[in-house]
């Protein structure tokens, strides 16, 4: 695969999509939306790919929409690219069958702040600097995800006050899951990614899924709904064997 935009490599399992405009902060484009689009098709049908990272390197994550092209961007296009380009690439993360974590440092802001709570989880370096800064601007921010994650007074928060935080006040909050030295970051986010390469790769896919239907489920629907999953992936063939040798040890 060639992009522009985004780098893209796999190696033991695990791969790395690196957001590549240096020049801008890795601003996002519409361009660079269609060619993250495609690399997650690409990355999600490599059944060799048991865990993704998202990255903008050490330096930073991504201080957010490139302002420059969103101006220019036609009023009738306005209400598609946002449909289309940013909250579909964003579901496609979310929804990304293993699970996908942000390594963040540096700015991650606005956008780059929604792409990284789209992400199951984030390690992020001692730079990182994490913001909602959309109604600094006239602009609303993503509401959705960020309350599900902090709750519903820090969404609140950082989404009406546009104030910027450090990454220690993150962690505090449940927005980072792990913070890490600079100059570390790649290498401790696919340490964490490799937990999930060796799992059975048909049980981490349904578990992950469950963990999104489940919150829109009332109590009984989702027992329901884990009891059959449950029961199904008894019933085939690898979780049959893989408790067989287990009672072998």
């Amino acid at each position: 695969m060639e992009f522009k935009n985004i780098k893209f490599d796999c190696d033991d399992g695990i791969a790395v999509i690196t957001l590549n405009r240096p020049g801008k902060q890795n601003a996002l484009s519409p361009d660079l939306f269609r060619e993250l689009s495609r690399c997650l098709d690409e990355a999600s049908g490599n059944r060799g790919v048991g865990a993704l990272v998202i990255t903008g390197g050490e330096d930073v994550f991504s201080a957010g929409m490139d302002v420059s092209e969103m101006v220019e961007l036609p009023q009738s296009e306005i209400h598609s690219f946002w449909t289309f380009s940013y909250n579909q690439t964003y579901e496609k993360i979310s929804e990304f069958r293993v699970p996908v974590i942000a390594a963040a440092s540096g700015y991650t802001l606005a956008g780059g702040f929604d792409m990284a709570i789209s992400c199951d989880f984030r390690v992020a370096s001692e730079t990182a600097k994490f913001g909602q800064l959309e109604v600094n601007v006239g602009l609303t921010p993503g509401i959705e995800r960020l309350w599900r994650l902090v709750g519903l007074s820090r969404a609140k928060y950082l989404g009406l006050t546009g104030e910027i935080i450090g990454v220690h006040e993150a962690y505090r909050i449940g927005l980072v899951d792990r913070v890490v030295k600079s100059g570390q970051l790649l290498h401790e986010a696919r340490a964490f990614a490799g937990k999930f390469v060796g799992k059975p790769r048909e049980s981490l896919e349904r578990a992950k899924q469950s963990y999104r239907v489940v919150l829109d489920m009332d109590h009984q629907a989702a027992i329901e709904w884990e009891t059959l999953l449950l029961s199904r992936l008894l019933e085939g063939s690898e979780a049959r064997s893989m408790l067989q040798r287990f009672l072998k040890k």
